[in-house]
């Protein structure tokens, strides 16, 4: 085996650790969505505005909790197939929570400047690099592949870790990009990724891509 038996993490405790980071993440995300202040606390049309420009902040908080919920099951399926957690890959898991600890704040900055191009790139950027860490992580068990269990296809495992490519930092990239085109033609395609994943093939077990 490449790594000595003492390298090796308990895949429970590596997992618990992650689920306790998301559930953070998502509680961290909407608290950014707060009660507006009226001047005339019993004014209905005045209420009605508020809440018309809290919009944006509803509708970046929508997306990014989609696409935490869509990171989870992902890696929630990655250490299905594992049998073994590496030194080497735990460490790769902690920078995919890196990333994911830090998305409230493309979160919030897109729902305050949501038609502003550069919001929506950082916002893009933060996910793709969130993305590519997947990527990093299963072309590291590519590399150990006993630590998969016996049950796993290791052909397909490496078509599902060429794929997680194309359909996660690819896409996102591609949002960033667009943003200078129109940003809410990035928005588009952040709300679109999560939506492919949740009503399509895409979230089976061979399939992880984001």
């Amino acid at each position: 085996m490449a790594e000595k038996q003492e390298n090796y993490f308990i895949k429970s405790r590596v997992e618990t650790f992650s689920d306790g980071i998301f559930a953070i993440i998502v509680t961290l995300l909407v608290l950014e969505i707060k009660t507006p202040k009226l001047g005339d606390p019993n004014s209905v049309v005045e209420l009605t505005q508020a809440l018309w420009l809290l919009l944006p902040k509803i509708l970046s908080w929508m997306v990014s909790f989609l696409i935490v919920c869509v990171i989870w099951v992902n890696h929630h399926r990655i250490f299905e197939q594992l049998k073994l957690v590496t030194h080497s890959f735990f460490w790769l898991n902690a920078n995919l929570l890196l990333w994911c600890s830090f998305i409230p704040f493309p979160t919030a900055l897109m729902g305050d400047f949501l038609s502003n191009p550069l919001a929506q790139a950082v916002f893009g950027l933060i996910l793709a690099m969130m993305s590519f860490s997947f990527t990093l992580m299963r072309f590291n068990v590519l590399k150990n592949v006993y630590v998969l269990n016996d049950n796993v296809d290791v052909k397909q495992y490496r078509l599902a870790a060429r794929r997680s490519f194309f359909f996660g930092p690819v896409l996102y990239f591609l949002g960033a990009a667009s943003s200078f085109i129109h940003p809410y033609f990035a928005f588009a395609i952040y709300f679109f990724i999560p939506l492919y994943f949740i009503f399509s093939n895409g979230i089976k077990p061979k399939a992880n891509d984001l």
